[in-house]
């Protein structure tokens, strides 16, 4: 068996990440995993750079993230090194992450792995660079609209250890969908907008992108493989895997006020320049 192909979805948090997820994951050849967390929790990126840090050690996550996804916790070890100096071992342990998860696919006769983590977004310039030229990583970016995402953000963050403010999420929005603009000409793009209304098109001009072939019952099985991605305590996630259609989480959520103070802080320019470069990217093919 050919050594798996290596996908990333990411994004700003309660874009619709999950989904995207889900649904590539129903697809035969396709296998994934709950969120990893393993780069943006110990790993630090460096400013100015496309490079980062390994500050904290990922073992206790990693076997925690193993155990999570029926794998033995054991093969964690194998991961990090037994070494205090974690800075040292920044490249190669993100490199036998990387191998691990190689590994798994090729356990569940998989010819593509799927990792999850929405925060992973500002580790991309890292990862490519991790994976090298010789295995080419790839990466989907999932946009939605800003005042859905905050209002979604802001909602689910109300269960979490540091819940979110208004404006922290405002700035969220705004600095990952910019770093994605950057991304235009290397990466894929999905919006949420359009995956909801038109998934059909959206999912097969994605797929093809990837190198897999379109199946008509990923629509069927997408929310039978959103449960084996999504934890107990993930309970802002309980949606997914419901009717295929958009959400509109900020008429529950905003008063009038609140939803002209979001709609005035966003940048809205950033989402229409993403969606332009993306379209006459699709009209030139």
């Amino acid at each position: 068996m050919r050594e798996p192909r290596r996908v990333f979805v990411v994004g700003v948090p309660r874009s619709g990440t999950t989904l995207v997820q889900s649904l590539l994951a129903a697809h035969s050849r396709v296998t994934s995993f709950t969120e990893s967390h393993f780069f943006s929790r110990h790993f630090r990126l460096l400013p100015l750079s496309s490079s980062a840090v390994l500050l904290r050690d990922p073992a206790p996550r990693l076997r925690e993230f193993l155990t999570e996804n029926g794998c033995e916790s054991a093969l964690a070890d194998g991961v990090v090194p037994p070494t205090r100096f974690l800075p040292l071992q920044t490249r190669g342990v993100a490199r036998r992450f990387l191998r691990l998860l190689d590994e798994l696919a090729v356990q569940r006769a998989a010819s593509v792995w799927l990792e999850k983590t929405p925060r992973h977004l500002r580790y991309v310039p890292f990862l490519e660079r991790v994976s090298g030229r010789e295995r080419p990583t790839r990466f989907v970016h999932v946009i939605r609209g800003g005042v859905e995402t905050v209002a979604s953000l802001y909602k689910a963050s109300r269960s979490w250890e540091r819940p979110y403010d208004l404006e922290s999420c405002v700035r969220r929005w705004n600095e990952d969908v910019a770093f994605s603009l950057k991304r235009a000409k290397k990466d894929r793009f999905v919006f949420y907008e359009e995956l909801t209304t038109e998934p059909v098109t959206v999912l097969r001009r994605l797929l093809a992108g990837l190198g897999l072939d379109w199946q008509p019952e990923i629509l069927e099985r997408y929310a039978e493989s959103s449960g084996r991605l999504i934890t107990g305590d993930e309970t802002w996630k309980e949606d997914i895997g419901r009717v295929l259609r958009p959400s509109a989480t900020s008429e529950e959520v905003f008063t009038e006020a609140q939803r002209d103070r979001v709609d005035g802080l966003l940048r809205h320019d950033l989402y229409r320049q993403l969606h332009e470069q993306m379209s006459s990217s699709l009209a030139s093919t």
